[in-house]
């Protein structure tokens, strides 16, 4: 077979992509040399799925056609592959790629809808969504999922699924009834406002309220248990095993039908990567990239002038997503409502689905933004970056990194992990046992950090171009004033605190809060995350090693081969105590023997 022909050696931006891919799930969108989209896939773990188009020598026709034709490659990162499948599905809508003619599942995810606006809501699965008044929830994936639910819902909560006209006055219910799957309001069993309760409470577990379900689910298995019906207890056991799993709401997907856009931003060495997610009628249909250059920060300001030219020239949706407010908001929102003729809403969202939307366009961002740089200059970018975002006299080249490690006081470590340009130097690590055994972070900083860099200055070792230490404002103080008894107090150094990843300085409590989306802070976090796993590592192993050990193992000349030989023998210490010499010679021979019995004589 024929080598696969490929624009490799004619596209330089298609050959740089491809050797700088993410690791991570998403989507990815193929394009001939005049940017018409070829072909639109979803992969589990990007890298190995672009690569592979490029590296089998077996493919079939079609797909040799498409990559003789591939002239560039864009990506769109998601937090699952189930998310990716499901942006996929709507790109191809969208898009209509040439390539993607044989659709694998081209239909549209399924909701659960609850008819809130009626008298008594009924809840079904609809693949469907309108604005008539009604609450949906979803979309689902796999499709039976959705099913799933809405039998939880009969189940648990009762509720209907009939068509039929509610007044109270048929002559008797159905089935469902009797199976306790429905409170039959047909026959009046049940008023309107009780009811309604069920309702709210079917709208709570569909919102999401796991862990009322699983106290639900859980007090149901065992009072079946107790009455004897176990195949009914196993029914609960089993739906209780599949709580986490039951409602996957992706982010690719929404049941807002505003049309909306989300801003997600990213900056490093003076340039600013702005991505933007298209979501219409609750589908992401798009997304677009902007690149700014003298950009220090993405404020207010910036944001105003981004929306200000993007609007110029594309209609305005009803609903803007942004990580900050934008300068002028009401003027730009006023500007934007007359152009669209409707009201242009400008949200900074705080929780839910929209912080998560905004997430993603971020990563894309930061992602985006790295790809413009190649993997050396990267790394010099990203350190030029924590130099000025922390005031640094000079470029931190060298970084070290302390976390300490124990479990209630006992087997307490440190960490010391090295970073090199950027990269993990392992050659560097050091790892230290404390000597005072106890539960204060403060004390064994300050001692980790006394002695690492009491012996680099006895030895005339280099040091570090920053500190960086694993902790707030407590474990910063511990550590500068280890350096300062040592005469080193123009050591650069600085403390990232965890959840709301802040960093401190000496000489200032004022936290400085750094982008999420920021290359810089990715950069700090990799360091902490890599300081904690070699503390904890080395804190396992101590541990392990003590709960190896036995009274036996305390006897002299007596150690754990031995001891577990005696173990094995007498199955514990007390019998050791009472065992007949003979007995103890034929487990460990004559010598052992005898410092066993030497053990049990009274001293």
């Amino acid at each position: 077979m024929a080598a696969v022909r490929t624009n490799l050696d004619k596209s330089p931006a298609l050959k740089r992509k491809l050797a700088d891919l993410p690791t991570r799930p998403g989507c990815y969108l193929y394009r001939d040399e005049g940017g018409n989209l070829l072909y639109v896939g979803k992969a589990k773990v990007l890298r190995n799925r672009v690569k592979s188009y490029f590296q089998q020598k077996r493919l079939d026709a079609k797909t040799r056609r498409l990559v003789a034709r591939i002239w560039d490659v864009e990506l769109i990162v998601c937090e699952t592959e189930l998310e990716a499948l499901i942006l996929e599905n709507n790109l191809i809508k969208e898009h209509l790629p040439p390539f993607n003619i044989l659709l694998r599942d081209d239909k549209s995810y399924p909701y659960v809808k609850l008819t809130w606006k009626e008298a008594f809501p009924k809840a079904y699965v609809t693949r469907k969504v309108r604005k008539d008044g009604s609450l949906y929830f979803g979309p689902f994936f796999p499709a039976s999922t959705a099913y799933r639910t809405v039998e939880l819902v009969y189940r648990f909560f009762q509720i209907r699924d009939c068509d039929i006209e509610i007044d109270g006055k048929r002559g008797r219910a159905c089935m469902k009834y009797q199976l306790h799957r429905c409170t039959a309001p047909c026959i009046a069993t049940v008023d309107q406002q009780a009811y309604r309760e069920q309702a709210k409470e079917a709208r709570l577990f569909l919102e999401g309220k796991r862990d009322e379900l699983k106290a639900r689910l859980e007090a149901a298995m065992w009072k079946a248990a107790e009455a004897a019906a176990f195949e009914q207890a196993a029914q609960h056991r089993d739906a209780l095993q599949q709580v986490d799993a039951w409602f996957t709401r992706q982010k690719a997907a929404s049941a807002d039908l505003d049309d909306t856009d989300v801003y997600g931003s990213a900056v490093l060495d003076g340039q600013a990567c702005v991505h933007r997610l298209l979501l219409r009628e609750g589908r992401m249909v798009g997304r677009q990239e902007y690149l700014l250059d003298d950009v220090e920060a993405f404020d207010g300001a910036v944001l105003a002038q981004v929306l200000q030219r993007v609007y110029s020239a594309d209609p305005a949706p009803a609903k803007i997503l942004a990580e900050v407010e934008p300068e002028d908001g009401d003027l730009l929102r006023a500007w934007l409502s007359g152009l669209r003729g409707t009201k242009v809403r400008i949200l900074t969202p705080q929780k839910g689905e929209k912080v998560d939307l905004l997430a993603m366009a971020q990563e894309n961002a930061r992602l985006a933004l790295e790809r413009k740089f190649e993997p050396a200059r990267l790394n010099e970018a990203v350190l030029e970056g924590l130099q000025a975002f922390l005031g640094l006299s000079h470029l931190p080249r060298r970084l070290e990194c302390f976390d300490i490690s124990h479990g209630q006081g006992r087997e307490v470590v440190a960490s010391c992990v090295v970073f090199s340009d950027g990269v993990p130097d392992k050659a560097r690590y050091r790892r230290f046992k404390m000597t005072n055994e106890q539960n204060d972070d403060f004390a064994n900083m300050h001692e980790a950090v006394m002695r690492r860099y009491k012996r680099m200055k006895d030895e005339g070792q280099a040091f570090p171009d920053l500190v960086l230490i694993d902790g707030g404002l407590g474990q910063l103080h511990a550590a500068e004033q280890a350096l300062k008894e040592l005469g080193l107090e123009h050591l650069e150094l600085a403390s990232l605190a965890k959840k709301e990843e802040l960093v401190f300085r000496p000489g200032s409590s004022e936290a400085h809060r750094i982008p999420k989306s920021s290359p810089v802070l990715q950069l700090l976090q990799r360091i902490r995350d890599e300081a904690h796993r070699f503390a904890i590592t080395y804190h396992r192993a101590l541990r392990a090693k003590r709960t190896l050990q036995t009274e036996l193992t305390q006897i002299p000349g007596i150690g754990p081969a031995t001891a577990k030989k005696l173990l094995q023998a007498f199955g514990s210490a007390a019998r050791v105590r009472e065992a007949e010499e003979t007995g103890l010679v034929e487990a460990v021979g004559k010598a052992s023997a005898a410092k066993v019995l030497a053990w049990r004589r009274p001293s």
